[in-house]
């Protein structure tokens, strides 16, 4: 398997995780603390302007009358911008003079622009109203500085957040693509270890590259496991091997003189039918031992040099005809399904996948009840090349089908019939050479035994 370094599993990378949540606690921290400062400078200004207004009103109240207040009032809206202090006076005829209009609405006074003036301030008036000489004097000041504190504050905190998050952002996304690296070398290290490729290592530039971090202590104790599995395996493969070498030939010897003693002794004698049944046993065994040293070979990749180009409609369809008429003596029938269309090339060895087939249509005659039903069919996907044997026989249970592609392995109801166990672990070890994805599933009722190859 190769590396996905695709976006979601870089934003789920733990050193992007990590750069985020520290840019967001920075964050967080600079936000309670501008807020402090703004609502603390906030109120000191308010209370500023307040206390200006309450100065300035000390100024008109030095007037007796409405007429002289009046005219204080024009002179100091001549002198005033509406656009930062409003100042009206309404005499108690009702007239009015300053900078603005005002008007009571809802027990309200609102302020609205004087046409012989300038604009009002777009951000509003703190206001201060006084009963004056009978009438009422009503003072304004723009609320321009709070507003400019809010921008400022604003802008400090744009300009703080963004670098921030673009510093951040870029660091996590790097550190997490450099991380994600690593972690996908040994992702993809312990998916090969788990489907048997004992050979896997973590490459050196995913250990060396962080001068000894925790990614790289654990690329290297992952290497040492497995050095350490595969001599471990290796060593159970070739005492496994020697013993089937070294056992072979004796066991053929005894076979051989076997026979030669059920030609010397005279036929239908108790001696004879136990020199048949003593070479029957020993035929047996030598077939075990062939099948275990066979499988050797397999596992070891030997065969490959000797991969062509085949196709697999025209080997399943000798291998179905060879067997139909073994399906007919067992009551039954064979079939086979050709819906490739001229399009199932693959890349193997002739000989092992058609030995596969066979022991796949021998199983399913064997186990497919009195009258067993098989179907032999080779489908093309787009991404494969499916070969699939079907029987409608007891099946085999959902929790035992991993341990039947075991050596020696038999299910508790097969054990009185004939065979030794081998069969399915020569299928797996076949599929495993070619590189082919090996499935068994329910057929309701029987087995389904479905292999996907490559295309060649």
């Amino acid at each position: 398997m190769t590396g996905r370094l695709n976006r979601a599993a870089i934003l789920a990378s733990t050193p992007l995780r990590q750069a985020l949540g520290l840019m967001g606690l920075v964050f967080a921290i600079l936000l309670v603390t501008l807020g402090f400062a703004y609502v603390a400078l906030r109120s000191s200004t308010e209370d500023a302007i307040r206390a200006d207004l309450k100065q300035q009103t000390a100024v008109f109240q030095v007037a007796a009358n409405p007429e002289t207040l009046s005219i204080i009032v024009s002179a100091e809206a001549h002198a005033s911008d509406p656009a930062e202090r409003a100042i009206a006076f309404v005499l108690p005829d009702g007239r009015q003079v300053g900078n603005v209009r005002v008007a009571q609405q809802d027990n309200q006074w609102v302020v609205s622009r004087h046409p012989d003036y300038a604009p009002l301030s777009k951000h509003g008036y703190y206001t201060l109203k006084l009963p004056l000489a009978g009438g009422l004097l009503l003072i304004g000041e723009s609320r321009a500085p709070i507003a400019e504190l809010t921008s400022t504050f604003l802008a400090i905190l744009i300009f703080s957040f963004v670098p921030s998050v673009l510093v951040s952002a870029a660091y996590g996304a790097w550190a997490g693509m450099r991380a994600r690296r690593r972690v996908s070398a040994i992702e993809d290290t312990l998916d090969d270890l788990t489907e048997g490729r004992l050979d896997a290592r973590v490459p050196e530039t995913a250990i060396k590259s962080a001068r000894g971090d925790d990614l790289a202590r654990i690329g290297s104790r992952l290497n040492r496991m497995a050095e350490t599995q595969e001599s471990t395996v290796e060593a159970l493969r070739q005492v496994s091997a020697d013993i089937a070498h070294d056992l072979k030939t004796p066991m053929q010897r005894v076979s051989v003189l076997l026979a030669q003693l059920r030609a010397v002794l005279p036929e239908g004698g108790k001696a004879h039918q136990i020199a048949v049944r003593a070479g029957d046993e020993t035929e047996g065994a030598v077939a075990v031992f062939h099948s275990l040293l066979q499988i050797v070979q397999i596992e070891a990749g030997s065969p490959k040099t000797r991969f062509a180009t085949l196709d697999l409609r025209a080997l399943a369809g000798d291998i179905a005809e060879l067997y139909a008429a073994s399906a007919e003596e067992a009551g039954g029938q064979l079939v086979l399904h050709d819906s490739a269309q001229d399009q199932a090339r693959v890349l193997g060895d002739r000989g092992l996948l058609g030995q596969l087939l066979s022991n796949l249509i021998e199983n399913a005659i064997r186990h497919g009840g009195p009258a067993p039903q098989i179907c032999v069919e080779v489908a093309r996907r787009p991404e494969a090349v499916v070969l699939r044997v079907c029987d409608h026989g007891p099946g085999i249970p959902e929790a035992e089908r991993a341990q039947v592609l075991r050596r020696l392995y038999r299910l508790e109801r097969s054990r009185t019939t004939p065979g030794n166990g081998l069969g399915l672990a020569l299928v797996q070890a076949v599929a495993g050479l070619h590189e082919a994805e090996l499935s068994l599933a329910d057929n309701h009722p029987g087995l389904v035994v479905e292999l996907r190859f490559l295309p060649a």
